[in-house]
């Protein structure tokens, strides 16, 4: 009897779905559940639905045997522009395709209406999703936790997602694929460089200020490295503006993604906001130090990279937030009188964020400003 026939939990299945198709930095963030199914069932052949955006990374992901590509007609972010028409072709074709694969099990992490309809019309056995959904019926199997201003970080909810299957829930680290042109070996020569990506358009979370990356490029500069500037083509005006007059500076705005990752698996340091960039440089082991906002549902406690082999002991060493006195669960804006206030993190806590990752700094960073983390 085979997995599909019996669907027992606990039962080793042939062939499982793992739907993640929105964003970079969630599709990282659920790399650990794969790794872990293929470490506890080794035989399971793993089919990732993802964004097409993020099909480019498929080679790297040594857990991933075939992805199928969502073309930007299944999630509310990604239906911008997107006639009726196209979108229901597109979605009836991807539940053929779905259907083709012969899938035992759906896991959807992240689910919305019409990835749920997805896996219902596909006739899959086995429909792993969220119990407090609207759309929970179309789902046999179900992960009761509440994410919205959860303290656990959001690869370890991912993995919650493998307990209706029976599967123990500890972390384990992706398998990566580094060939191909991608190398975790930085340069130690007079080559080395750092990776700044300074600029968030989402709107997901609080940032830096762009000033405050200008400064710290800067003294990056005088520290020996060579500083490099990455962006999406949409964001070439503001990093433009604010870099092209630096000498220091070098631009790689609009990079292919493969290009991109390469970029950042060669640095010395990645600096940047909580972004999909910043997950990157988690994945490929990059040393990285970010900046987020205190409230809960932005904040490093749920959105971390994940565990960087050489990492600070503490990963509130290098993913800084603010800790005001006050209880954050989501951002008010201009109402806080703290707003805004990932703002407030100095030049000198990011110093203190990179040397800790043993790497080196100015000599005078400058002057020490108000901590007011401490």
């Amino acid at each position: 009897m085979t997995g599909r026939e019996s669907g027992r939990a606990g039962t080793p299945l042939e062939r499982v779905l793992v739907v993640r198709n929105d964003g970079l930095g969630d599709l990282i963030l659920t790399l650990p559940l794969i790794a872990s199914l293929k470490k506890q069932w080794p035989q399971c052949r793993v089919t990732v639905l993802m964004n097409a955006a993020l099909a480019p990374l498929a080679p790297l992901l040594g857990d991933v045997e075939d992805i199928i590509a969502d073309p930007g007609v299944l999630l509310k972010r990604h239906l911008s522009g997107v006639s009726p028409e196209v979108r229901r072709a597109g979605e009836a074709a991807l539940i053929e395709e779905v259907r083709a694969g012969g899938f035992d099990a759906a896991l959807l992490p992240y689910a919305e209406s019409a990835t749920a309809r997805l896996v219902h019309r596909a006739g899959i056995p086995l429909r792993v999703g969220p119990l407090r959904r609207a759309f929970f019926w179309r789902f046999n199997r179900h992960v009761r936790q509440t994410r919205r201003g959860s303290d656990r970080a959001e690869f370890h909810l991912n993995l919650d997602y493998l307990t209706p299957l029976g599967l123990g829930t500890g972390y384990t680290p992706p398998t990566l694929l580094l060939g191909s042109g991608w190398s975790g070996n930085r340069p130690q020569s007079v080559g080395e460089y750092v990776v700044l990506h300074p600029h968030k358009r989402s709107g997901t979370a609080l940032t830096w200020p762009l000033e405050h990356f200008v400064a710290l490029g800067e003294g990056l500069n005088q520290a020996g490295y060579a500083v490099t500037v990455v962006g999406d083509e949409a964001d070439r005006p503001v990093l433009e503006g604010a870099f092209a007059k630096h000498f220091w500076a070098q631009m790689a705005i609009g990079r292919p993604l493969t290009e991109l990752g390469r970029l950042i698996a060669a640095a010395q340091l990645f600096v940047g906001n909580s972004s999909g960039p910043l997950h990157l440089a988690g994945l490929v082991g990059t040393p990285h130090v970010a900046f987020y906002p205190q409230d809960r549902v932005s904040a490093p406690a749920r959105w971390r990279t994940l565990p960087t082999p050489g990492a600070p002991q503490a990963f509130r060493d290098y993913l800084l937030a603010t800790t005001f006195p006050k209880a954050c669960v989501a951002c008010v804006g201009p109402r806080c009188p703290y707003y805004p206030c990932v703002a407030s993190l100095t030049l000198a806590d990011a110093w203190q964020a990179i040397a800790a990752w043993g790497l080196r700094v100015p000599e005078t960073p400058g002057a020490e400003q108000h901590n007011p983390r401490q």
